[in-house]
């Protein structure tokens, strides 16, 4: 009982405090909503979505290299800067003059994919900063390209050869990005990969680019008449193979072909025509060894005239 009259008591001089000081309450109140309106935008930031951010505190070490802002709304101090950094796979083009083997100016359109590392990130922010696509990457794809273009002729270099040199840009930007970049006091550490180099657009001189083309319709006509040559030659050995045959065959038969076979085999055929229900007119050869020639009815073609006359009468 004792208790619950303190209690009571406690409560109701609570109650007349928050009286005796409510428009001080109040305004402390006031005064508190007002200033996390007005700090919001300093105490809180947002980072989107595909993005990191790399935390910056003047006031306790600089870049905090063990961690970083993840997507979201990220409560911190004031004065801490948290800087975006995509860490999606992005992509830039550069249109450049390079120059061929052969001293032909020659426009390329490189185009490339890229991509932080976000284990790293912390350590780019601090070495590098938020331009490292211009102050490294672009001038490093830009050289690469010049020097390993310079090792071909306008005529092979966007050929056969296309495919190896795109490969060659990526493996030796990634190499040279990898040596100039690492920290101080660190080695072997990727803090950016270039992957998929492209090589879209070449433009040549216009004299030269027909020239170029005329020289690849003329190696297409040479290789169309190694073609021809060759099937003209297959064309002349089954020529040879077939005559070959034919001759074997005539010395095969020969010897059975006289001249009593040949009359036999006339007068064979001279009794079937005979024997045949057309009309037909008979004309002897001359000499021993002439046979009998048998024309079909001479006069089949006139009967339709001569049957066409008498139903006219």
């Amino acid at each position: 009982m004792k208790v619950f009259t303190r209690l009571r008591s406690n409560l109701d001089t609570g109650l007349l405090w928050v009286k005796n000081y409510s428009i001080t309450i109040a305004c402390l109140a006031l005064f508190s909503l007002a200033s996390i309106i007005v700090l919001w935008p300093k105490i809180t930031v947002q980072v989107p979505a595909g993005n990191l951010g790399v935390i910056f505190k003047p006031l306790g070490g600089g870049v905090i290299e063990d961690q970083v802002a993840n997507e979201g709304i990220n409560i911190k101090w004031p004065w801490t800067i948290i800087t975006n950094y995509s860490v999606q796979i992005q992509k830039h083009s550069i249109d450049l003059e390079v120059l061929t083997a052969d001293l032909m100016k020659t426009k390329v359109k490189v185009t490339f994919q890229y991509e932080v590392n976000p284990a790293t990130l912390p350590i780019l922010h601090k070495y590098v900063g938020e331009k490292y696509l211009e102050s490294i990457v672009v001038p490093e794809v830009i050289s690469v390209t010049r020097g390993l273009i310079a090792g071909f002729k306008s005529d092979q270099a966007y050929t056969s050869n296309i495919l190896s040199l795109q490969n060659a840009i990526s493996i030796d930007i990634n190499k040279l990005i990898l040596e100039k970049i690492s920290p101080p006091g660190l080695s072997d550490i990727r803090l950016i990969q270039i992957s998929d180099v492209q090589i879209i657009d070449i433009q040549f001189p216009e004299d030269v680019e027909k020239a170029i083309q005329q020289k690849l319709v003329e190696l297409a006509k040479a290789d169309g008449y190694k073609y021809i040559l060759e099937a003209a030659k297959q064309e002349a050995k089954r020529k040879a193979i077939e005559a070959e045959g034919i001759r074997q065959f005539q010395e095969t038969v020969k010897t059975g072909l006289t001249d009593n076979y040949l009359r036999w085999k006339g007068i064979e055929a001279t009794e079937r025509l005979a024997n045949s229900d057309n009309t037909k007119v008979v004309v002897f050869g001359q000499g021993a060894g002439g046979l009998p020639l048998i024309f079909g009815d001479m006069d089949k073609s006139r009967t339709p005239s001569s049957n066409s006359g008498a139903s006219k009468n």
